[in-house]
């Protein structure tokens, strides 16, 4: 080594594959020592706030959907995915929709949440549990094929865990059927 640029280039790659084998380490071990799905309760209390709404719009045009808001419960217990590797959780509550006269499905998220892992391994334990009480949902669920009202709808709880290295997964944790209501209110 007779260069200053020839030892800075040494240091440099010498400590990018360091860093690269210890990232492949830290996924391949977390990934390993997965301890099994994580478990979710979903009860759906109300569908409150089910409405026909109708929008005239300045040019002339007219446009109507329903919309309903729900309330809900939720226990789960996602300490099966806390391990040394993982940064956060996205939960989210996803309401799908199929009308077989007219031929189309519609999703919908109605409640997302972030749950971020402590760094103390003493608190994964009580940070991995969440509960959720007469929760409002965050966002309505809209039909502009107005077909809501009586239709039986289906609510799908999915996280995706979002490591520190490696991929991110999304993994389905419950489908929860729920049957609307014949009339608005």
């Amino acid at each position: 080594m007779y260069s200053i640029t020839a030892r800075f280039n040494q240091i440099v790659f010498f400590t990018s594959w360091t860093l690269v084998v210890l990232s492949l380490l830290n996924q391949g071990t977390a990934y390993f020592f997965k301890t099994g799905k994580p478990t979710v309760d979903l009860k759906i209390l109300s569908a409150d706030k089910f409405h026909h709404f109708k929008a005239t719009y300045y040019n002339g045009g007219v446009t109507d959907w329903d919309q309903v808001t729900f309330k809900f419960s939720l226990e789960a217990d996602f300490e099966p995915v806390y391990n040394w590797n993982l940064k956060q959780l996205f939960l989210y509550v996803n309401v799908h929709h199929e009308h077989q006269d007219k031929g189309y499905e519609s999703d919908c998220v109605i409640y997302d949440k972030i749950i971020s892992r402590p760094d103390d391994p003493n608190s994964w334990s009580t940070s991995s549990k969440l509960v959720l009480k007469n929760q409002r949902a965050e966002y309505p669920l809209k039909d502009i094929h107005k077909q809501l009202r009586n239709a039986t709808v289906n609510f799908e709880v999915w996280i995706e865990v979002m490591p520190y290295v490696g991929y991110i997964r999304r993994e389905k944790l419950g489908d929860f059927e729920y049957k609307m209501p014949q009339q608005y209110n």
